[in-house]
């Protein structure tokens, strides 16, 4: 770089313009100018540093049975104590620096990696997704319990229950009477997904959902997307007219939520399930309800061919497998051609 400079100086370049294009100061490019070079540094060690013996010392006395938990912090107030200075506390941190050891010094929990979900389902009564939310009371700080179970294939609503607790006995007696509401007695191939929450891991819990024949997910630990039906669903509760900022009784409470999940179950459309019921879903009347509003689009379209695209009219369909951590697309396809 230095002889490319000598040349373009040569030439009668600008100093100023050379600094800024090759990144260096102009009294390096002065000084190539003149052809001398910058005088040679040589490290200088400071005079109180410390030396190696004095350096392994103090790693000593740091990876010592008596010291080994503690900071050079307490280290050096303990030292004093005892009427005693060996070095500064920073310098004890650059000590452990430089021997690449600075980090906690006490023994640490390791958190276990836990294996992402993924459960599909291609049909109803295939996956189902659990969780409890609160509901406010008319006391404040009082709440009631709302157990709900939705199938995830069909989004229908399987199972709910308000209690005033939570707890994994209400839960046993949740599930199995929503097996009982769903004619679900002998064992199935269904999965019955959760978060952490303790009615859900409580061991009691596990061991009835394996005496059932009943395979059990979770979500990992503080990860806020691997229940998402559940918690979407209850997002639409709490934006609904039927949901209340209190609820006067345990009874007011399942007469709003009745009201509730009979308009879920057989009024609300979802675009995922090319915006039919999850009744319609979970009774198996999709291609009855796909066959009526084919027909409509076939004939708006001999009607009004100008209204729709060249492809013709395109008609929203259920995904044909969904499931926890399953990549979501919307399915469509064109009624004619």
């Amino acid at each position: 770089m230095k002889e490319g400079i000598s040349e373009l100086l040569q030439a009668r370049v600008s100093q100023s313009w050379l600094s800024d294009i090759y990144g260096v100061s102009r009294s390096s490019v002065n000084r190539w100018q003149k052809g001398t070079l910058p005088k040679q540094r040589l490290p200088r060690t400071p005079s109180n540093a410390l030396s190696s013996s004095e350096r392994g010392r103090i790693l000593n006395l740091l990876y010592s049975e008596e010291f080994i938990e503690d900071t050079p912090y307490k280290i050096v107030s303990k030292l004093l104590d005892r009427g005693e200075w060996l070095c500064s506390i920073h310098t004890m941190y650059r000590v452990l620096a430089e021997a690449g050891d600075i980090k906690d010094r006490r023994n640490q929990r390791r958190h276990p990696r836990y294996e992402k979900p993924t459960i599909q389902a291609t049909a109803p009564r295939q996956l189902w997704s659990w969780d409890i939310t609160r509901l406010p009371a008319e006391i404040k700080g009082e709440y009631y319990f709302l157990y709900a179970m939705i199938d995830v294939y069909s989004r229908y609503e399987v199972g709910w229950m308000i209690t005033h607790e939570e707890n994994s006995d209400r839960a046993q007696h949740f599930i199995r009477e929503t097996l009982r509401q769903q004619g679900i007695e002998d064992k199935v191939q269904l999965t019955i997904h959760s978060d952490r929450g303790s009615p859900m891991i409580a061991s009691n819990t596990v061991e009835l959902l394996a005496v059932l024949g009943l395979a059990q997910s979770f979500a990992r630990p503080r990860v806020s997307d691997d229940n998402p039906f559940s918690e979407a669903q209850f997002k639409t509760l709490k934006y609904h007219r039927f949901f209340k900022p209190w609820y006067e009784s345990l009874e007011d409470a399942k007469e709003c939520l009745a009201k509730f999940f009979e308009w879920y179950n057989t009024e609300h459309r979802h675009i995922n399930l090319g915006l039919l019921t999850p009744e319609m879903v979970h009774e198996g009347k999709v291609d009855e309800v796909l066959a009526t509003r084919t027909k409509a689009l076939i004939d708006a379209y001999s009607k009004h061919p100008e209204r729709f695209s060249k492809r013709g009219p395109k008609l929203l369909i259920p995904q044909e497998r969904v499931g926890i951590n399953i990549p979501v697309t919307r399915q469509s396809m064109f009624v004619i051609g």
